[in-house]
């Protein structure tokens, strides 16, 4: 191939927003990933797997808390931002929306939680503990949404500074401030990170967008109320066996299953997380586009499932190396679990696939049937499976991501079609004073 061509070629994939973006999403998730891994790493090297699975399954439960606290509203900001006449309004309304709700859940949660499973009172029992899941969960919601607002804006770079270097930064420099308090210091250095890096996202997004900084939303954001409903429904079913699976685990084999169990999941994220960058942006591309739709649609699909396939094949081929970075007991004991996990993302990429259809399909109602369909086969095969060990809830989990995704595409080719055109939109809306560069 000739240099002009390479050039030609060069250019062709920076004019790609698909791709520019989903891959600066993913050099974010990427750094998260990193430090998360290291972060591990000093856990399990550190502390014991009793530790490891308690302080796991309060991160996990939290990460899910804080999608749950969204509201529906990141999906709906990527939706009306790029047109709202009061961008800043919107944006403070949502993250004062986000706090309360991840405020709430997260005393309920620790309410809870110790009374199901009693080890975690060990950690969360105390009002001090308890205060620290409760800003936890509110912050990691912030930091979030702040993700979305920064996909729709066209600022992904910045979303790569604040919530990646410096979420990776916090993480791996509070453990040192908290070590030798267990499973409540290392829980605690998780919190804290939270909490800094959804402070500077706030401070980040409000510099950025122009508009009144009151909590009085735009009539596109308040237009989009059942829409946000909807997606928050969805969104919901979608995080709840993130919180679940792990309690299952723990309550059926103990904590020590419950750390093995964790950190297998904690790697497939990473798989995940790579099919969720290029489907929000695939999702942003869409709505800030409303002719042309399916085009976009087909190219980020393709772009799922390459990556999904080159991820289980990488993972597959290594697993036991991957699990032996935190120690010998995991690669030993958790590479089968791993394996069928990352099975499981070839799945997770056709539930993405088919959840991002109907999403701009606009049925509210399949949008969610869909998603309850997969996570209610998901949750009851765990239950069954638990007893039988983590492979078998691997399972359940790669079976009830292939259910919805097998449902979600049928419907949304057949009774939800998306159109290529959005007749909810004006051809030419008023430009956007949101809008921004990466």
């Amino acid at each position: 191939m000739s240099a002009a061509a390479v050039r030609e070629r060069l250019r062709t994939v920076r004019s790609d927003p698909i791709l520019v973006n989903s891959a600066l999403m993913f050099v974010t998730t990427l750094t998260m990933a990193a430090g998360g891994a290291a972060f591990w790493v000093l856990a399990a090297r550190l502390h014991s797997p009793h530790v490891v699975g308690l302080t796991g399954t309060l991160v996990s439960a939290t990460e899910a808390l804080a999608l749950f606290a969204q509201l529906g509203l990141n999906v709906a900001l990527i939706r009306t931002l790029p047109g709202s006449r009061r961008p800043a309004g919107d944006v403070l309304t949502a993250v004062v929306l986000v706090a309360v709700a991840g405020t709430v859940l997260g005393l309920l949660y620790a309410l809870l939680a110790p009374t199901l499973t009693p080890e975690l009172a060990e950690v969360i029992g105390s009002p001090a503990g308890a205060g620290v899941l409760v800003a936890a969960v509110a912050a990691t919601g912030v930091t979030a949404l702040s993700g979305s607002v920064f996909l729709s804006l066209g600022r992904v770079a910045t979303h790569f500074r604040v919530n990646g270097l410096l979420m990776v930064t916090a993480r791996l420099t509070l453990p040192f401030l908290l070590l030798g308090a267990g499973a409540v210091g290392l829980y605690g250095a998780v919190a804290g990170a939270a909490v800094l890096c959804a402070a500077v996202a706030v401070l980040t997004m409000l510099r950025h967008l122009p508009g009144p900084r009151s909590l009085n939303p735009s009539a596109e954001l308040r237009d989009a109320r059942r829409f946000a409903g909807a997606a928050y429904l969805t969104y919901a079913l979608h995080v709840l066996p993130q919180m679940v699976l792990p309690l299952l685990v723990i309550g059926a084999l103990g904590a020590a299953d419950g750390g093995l169990f964790f950190i297998s999941f904690q790697i497939v994220a990473l798989q995940n997380a790579v099919l969720l960058a290029v489907g929000s942006s695939t999702y942003a591309e869409a709505e800030k586009a409303p002719t042309g739709r399916r085009s976009v649609v087909r190219r980020g699909s393709r772009m799922m499932f390459v990556y999904a396939l080159a991820g289980v094949l990488a993972v597959l081929l290594v697993a036991p190396l991957l699990l032996r970075v935190f120690g010998s007991a995991y690669a030993d004991q958790a590479a089968s679990t791993l394996r069928v996990m990352s099975l499981g993302t070839l799945a997770t990429a056709l539930n993405y696939w088919g959840a991002l259809r109907l999403r701009l399909s606009r049925h509210h109602t399949w949008m969610v049937v869909v998603q309850a369909v997969s996570t209610v086969s998901m949750l009851v095969l765990a239950w069954f499976a638990a007893p039988h060990g983590t492979v078998w809830v691997a399972a359940a989990w790669a079976v009830g991501h292939l259910v919805g995704g097998v449902l979600g595409v049928v419907v949304s080719m057949t009774l939800a079609p998306v159109a290529d055109d959005d007749p909810g939109r004006p051809r030419d809306p008023e430009p956007s004073s949101a809008s921004g560069h990466t």
